[in-house]
């Protein structure tokens, strides 16, 4: 087949992750219209695109440099879905609610709360991806991640909304702090297990049931 005259590559091994990019585009979007429920779900659908994309790459007889573009290209996707967006929401849910105190010092807290967590995930994709290399090279498989993986907030931050919502309780007193505490562990040098395929569809009914759960909030 023909190769289109533009940079890049575009076989089917790499569709999950281009559209982890558009859920993510439209979740910002939605946070910036003051929409968390449907930011949240978009969230959750970059998530689900996460989940699968390397498995169906794998799938694919590629050549080195598609391997190379595959590793950057979904951690380049990464730093917008798990790191932008959910800075976005932050910065929605304390321009959005009528909390108390928020002023020019409140302005610059939640600046600094979302620069801090940003740099966080940024600094571990970049890792991680050194360490990829490292690994690609040597033909290993990972058996482990080094810190909290970014993507693991597609669930985390999905769970705490659905929490406070089902709890009555206001997002934004702990929406600041749940940020602080992921830029923690995306940084911390801790191992955590690479959950295999199997585990990670067994994931998808919590996933699913928790979108049901956010869809149907009226009022949240």
């Amino acid at each position: 087949m023909k190769k289109l005259p533009v940079l890049g590559f575009y076989g089917y091994w790499v569709i999950l992750t281009y559209l982890s990019v558009i859920a993510a585009a439209a979740g910002i979007y939605n946070a910036f219209q003051g929409n968390i429920k449907g930011a949240v779900v978009c969230l959750m659908a970059s998530g689900i695109c996460d989940m699968f994309d390397g498995s169906v790459a794998r799938t694919a007889d590629r050549t080195e440099r598609e391997k190379g573009f595959g590793i950057q290209i979904d951690s380049l996707a990464d730093i917008v879905g798990f790191g932008i967006l959910p800075a976005v929401i932050g910065y929605a849910v304390f321009t959005g609610y009528s909390v108390p105190g928020y002023g020019y010092f409140g302005a610059a807290r939640i600046v600094m709360i979302v620069s801090v967590y940003v740099l966080a995930a940024l600094i571990r994709l970049a890792y991680y991806n050194v360490t990829e290399a490292e690994l690609q090279s040597r033909n290993e498989k990972r058996k482990y991640y080094e810190g909290l993986p970014v993507t693991s907030v597609a669930l985390i931050v999905p769970m705490v909304y659905s929490m406070c919502a089902f709890c009555n309780f206001p997002l934004w007193r702990v929406y600041n702090k749940l940020l602080l505490l992921l830029s923690l562990g995306f940084v911390l040098k801790v191992r955590i297990p690479k959950l295999k395929l199997r585990y990670l569809i067994g994931l998808c009914p919590v996933g699913l049931s928790i979108v049901i759960y956010i869809l149907l909030l009226k009022g949240f």
